[in-house]
């Protein structure tokens, strides 16, 4: 009987939260908002036992995007002035005809998906079926790497060109400063510092734990990726990380290397066993955690840039 009032409050907390994102009249709450919405979408999908979509909603859903919406209403500010209290919002009633349109056309889907045809066999069973013939024991990382590989594949190519296309439409940056706390009249609060330097090592930790750990329990390159990328926020917002106008070599191999990497091992799969992102027999496990730790590498660097709206970062002197 408590599930069932816990499983009710999440909903009803979920739709409550939706409606503020969209409709409050300031919209550094409707920022506020859209974080709050994606901690409790973290808490819904462990309650629906997906741990790995629970780990990757909290660290990008809720926290990489909500940074980059606090980092985007900051710009605003500074480009309607230093003096504003609020940034430009749209108008209330847009927001609400925006809110439920976005309902009507939820309700409209669920509706489709509800009247589909179902299957004998769901795709899940379908995969879980055949969870002995891969080298590794997690069924979601087996079906992102063996059973949809392509649509994986894919999905860096497109973070990859998100990136590209966020340097198209920003404005040139104007001057690398290095972070709020080392402009020029500032000092760095005291903690700064040593609370930097006990969580750089604490995040690397638990990046390379969730990599690891995504062959046989819940993890993975995306969720060890967001947790790196966090600690490129960090660096950044500290000052110990300086945008640039340009990427050096490393900074460019790094951004696709996943990509490489998982084409050329698709394309290993090719030739030895006869079609493409497949994996020759007795190379599946070194080849997935190789796969693995490129993407985490090229996701952590993208999602740091995307934040941080430059081109590339260098060590502050």
């Amino acid at each position: 009987m408590m599930a069932w009032w816990l499983d009710g409050l999440l909903a009803l907390g979920l739709l409550w939260l939706a409606w503020q994102a969209v409709t409050a009249p300031r919209l550094f709450r409707s920022v506020v908002m859209f974080i709050v919405f994606g901690l409790f979408m973290s808490l819904c999908w462990a309650r629906l036992a997906a741990p790995d979509l629970a780990l990757a909603e909290a660290a990008i859903g809720a926290g990489l995007t909500g940074a980059l919406l606090l980092s985007a209403y900051r710009a605003l500010l500074v480009r309607h002035g230093a003096g504003r209290e609020e940034a430009p919002g749209i108008a209330p009633a847009l927001a609400r005809v925006i809110a439920v349109g976005s309902g009507v056309l939820f309700a409209v889907l669920a509706g489709i998906l509800l009247t589909l045809p179902g299957t004998e066999v769901p795709a899940g069973r379908a995969a879980l079926a055949r969870m002995e013939e891969l080298a590794v024991d997690n069924p979601v990382t087996g079906v992102l790497l063996v059973f949809r590989a392509y649509d994986t594949l894919m999905e860096m190519g497109v973070l990859l060109l998100a990136l590209l296309g966020a340097r198209v439409v920003a404005e040139p940056l104007r001057a690398a400063g290095p972070g709020p706390w080392r402009r020029p009249g500032l000092s760095e609060p005291v903690l700064v510092a040593p609370l930097v330097a006990l969580l750089v090592p604490l995040i690397v930790l638990v990046a390379g734990y969730l990599l690891w750990a995504g062959t046989t329990a819940p993890g993975g390159a995306f969720q060890a990726g967001a947790v790196l990328a966090a600690l490129g926020v960090l660096l950044r917002l500290t000052g110990r990380l300086r945008p640039t106008l340009t990427n050096s070599l490393y900074e460019r191999a790094v951004l696709v290397l996943g990509l490489a990497v998982f084409t050329a091992a698709g394309a290993l799969g090719l030739g030895t066993e006869g079609y493409m992102l497949s994996y020759p027999a007795g190379w599946s496990y070194p080849l997935i955690l190789v796969v693995e730790t490129t993407l985490m590498l090229s996701i952590a660097l993208t999602l740091a840039l995307l934040f941080s709206g430059s081109n590339g970062f260098r060590g502050a002197r």
